[in-house]
């Protein structure tokens, strides 16, 4: 990606500019959510769309009928490896806990691997450990808490109104991610 005020050069997937004046400059990495249209209307009926058809509808294609060529990676701060989870996984096991460099971390996908987020398993000082229970729903082992996969608010149980942190993540070309990440793993 390029700025248009002073045209520096900036990778996407580390938030870094590679060229131009602002050069070796990191932008804070904000989490977001992968998903379809129809489940993001729902949550969020109000919501407007800048649409890129030329480009999107191939792209989509490619990722869900080609998926061991793309990973979900999760952002771990600067100078952290950062793990990514194949698509193909995520497809297999929509609620994936697993722990990379230190941290423990939850990815949660939707049908087929359409959706995906990125949580920390930690939350007051415990490791939570977690499994699917329903349609948009997950549960702790520790309490057996209800909470959404999508927005990882605690909907029921002893936990219940608590939000699990979200982590930053992407889904990116398996190459691309070994690249940028060389020192991430990639959990298959």
């Amino acid at each position: 990606m390029r700025d248009v005020e002073t045209n520096s050069l900036w990778s996407h997937l580390l938030g870094k500019a590679m060229r131009g004046e602002f050069k070796g400059t990191e932008l804070k990495i904000l989490p977001g959510v992968m998903t379809t249209w129809s489940e993001w209307c729902l949550r969020h009926p109000r919501t407007t769309l800048l649409g890129m058809s030329r480009t999107t509808r191939s792209y989509r294609e490619a990722v869900w009928k080609k998926s061991n060529r793309f990973v979900y990676g999760v952002h771990l701060g600067a100078g952290r490896p950062s793990p990514a989870v194949s698509l193909k996984r995520l497809q297999q096991e929509p609620v994936f806990n697993f722990e990379s460099a230190g941290h423990v971390v939850l990815i949660t996908a939707g049908e087929k691997g359409v959706r995906a987020r990125a949580f920390s398993r930690k939350l007051k000082g415990e490791i939570l450990v977690f499994s699917a229970s329903g349609k948009g729903t997950i549960t702790d082992d520790r309490t057996s808490s209800r909470w959404d996969v999508t927005t990882g608010e605690c909907l029921g149980g002893k936990l219940k109104g608590t939000v699990l942190s979200v982590l930053p993540g992407t889904i990116s070309f398996r190459t691309a991610w070994e690249a940028f990440f060389p020192e991430g793993r990639i959990v298959e």
